[in-house]
């Protein structure tokens, strides 16, 4: 079926208009008697065949408009993945089915469905021993705009394409409260040339009072939240980057609002960064847990590291030489991208990059004079001193702006 058709015909189909169940079912079972039995589907948790879904027409209750339905319903992906509770949830009166489409870049995202409760799942999620039984699940499909498959989990090529699937709220900058700060994950497969991802969070509805969204974005990495997502400080609310070149969907999730609690939205934002006072006091007690010989080690590896921090502070674009050792063989020289939003980095020995926003490099690199930028440091034992490996950018009188590694040994 043609790829515009399709998208056309998914979005003819409204939330708030679903067609007859009986109906569905007779056509998906027909679906899945026809269909051949291939492919392995992998989801984190175990590997299984999986019979194929071929694309169904379903009829809405009016009997004068038709929507494609190319997709696996929510109730189905959670069977694929093995997460019989998941599918009995999906089936509940507290489940939203959405449907929404949205193509940006090369990829077309559809929001299948959400639902949100407590022991909804077969497996267990657990952070830091505490287990988390009270979670928000959604489907996701993913697709390439031009209609060619995404690559099956087996094939070498499926890693290729990374992405980031993230919810938002209203009043919380991207950048911080995302689905890393929401112990989220997800579970991922390939049916159909459609890569399909059960994402999960911490229970989204106490925050039903206000928006909520879903982002999707075709970079892994967080920077695609900062560059991909506007965040107005003044309403709390969150858009999409219009000069975001690739991927940055946004759905706007149908949270029930009756299940909205002022209360514990607060307590659960403020649980996500204790203050300081807390997390020294969390540190202190997970010390008195430990044997005398780890405590001793890391009490003197905080001392090394306050010990470095004293020292990076003292460090002047005069002074450096005279201080450090530049590491032979680290230095690499830094040149953005004008048409980018984003400034990539990494020292000549380094494997993995770093990066930050065009903005902030040019602010932090304005006017003209010799400078320097200490991006990292790390401190091991010397015996009886203490040494300091530092990462530093340095723009020099010729105006080139470098990356390197150097070392110090602290007295």
């Amino acid at each position: 079926m043609n790829n515009k058709l399709d998208e056309l015909l998914a979005n003819a189909l409204t939330p708030d208009v679903r067609p007859d169940e009986a109906l569905n079912g007779q056509i998906l079972q027909k679906a899945k008697e026809e269909a051949q039995m291939r492919g392995k589907i992998w989801n984190g948790r175990k590997a299984a065949v999986a019979a194929s879904i071929a694309a169904a027409v379903l009829v809405l209750g009016t009997g004068t408009t038709y929507a494609a339905w190319r997709y696996l319903s929510p109730q189905e992906a959670a069977r694929e993945i093995h997460n019989a509770t998941l599918a009995d949830a999906f089936k509940g009166d507290g489940a939203q089915i959405i449907n929404e489409s949205q193509t940006f870049g090369k990829y077309r995202a559809t929001l299948i469905g959400i639902v949100s409760g407590k022991s909804i799942t077969d497996f267990e999620t657990s952070s830091g021993g505490e287990v988390l039984d009270d979670r928000s699940y959604w489907l996701l499909a993913i697709e390439h705009a031009d209609g060619t498959p995404m690559p099956d989990t087996s094939s070498p090529q499926y890693g290729e394409e990374s992405f980031l699937a993230s919810p938002f709220i209203q009043g919380y900058n991207p950048g911080q409260y995302n689905v890393y700060s929401f112990s989220g994950g997800y579970t991922e497969f390939v049916k159909d040339g459609v890569r399909y991802r059960m994402g999960e969070c911490d229970n989204l509805e106490a925050f039903a009072d206000r928006e909520v969204y879903l982002g999707l974005t075709d970079d892994a990495s967080l920077r695609s939240v900062d560059l991909g997502y506007v965040f107005d400080e003044a309403t709390g609310k969150i858009t999409r980057n219009e000069s975001y070149e690739g991927c940055n969907a946004l759905f706007k999730l149908p949270l029930d609002a009756s299940k909205a609690d002022v209360k514990k939205a607060e307590a659960y934002i403020q649980s996500l960064f204790p203050s300081e006072k807390e997390e020294a006091e969390a540190d202190r007690k997970a010390l008195e847990n430990l044997p005398e010989s780890q405590r001793k080690e890391i009490e003197e590896g905080k001392k090394q590291t306050e010990k470095v921090s004293a020292f990076v502070k003292t460090l002047t674009v005069d002074n450096i030489d005279e201080l450090c050792k530049k590491v032979p063989g680290t230095e690499n020289e830094i040149k953005p991208d004008p048409d980018s939003d984003w400034v990539e980095y990494r020292t000549a020995n380094s494997e993995s990059s770093g990066g930050m926003a065009m903005d902030m490099f040019k602010e932090l690199f304005a006017g003209d004079k010799p400078m320097i930028y200490v991006d990292g440091y790390g401190a091991s034992d010397a015996g009886d001193k203490v040494k300091a490996n530092i990462i530093i950018m340095r723009r020099y009188a010729d105006g080139r702006i470098t990356i390197a590694e150097y070392e110090a040994e602290i007295a």
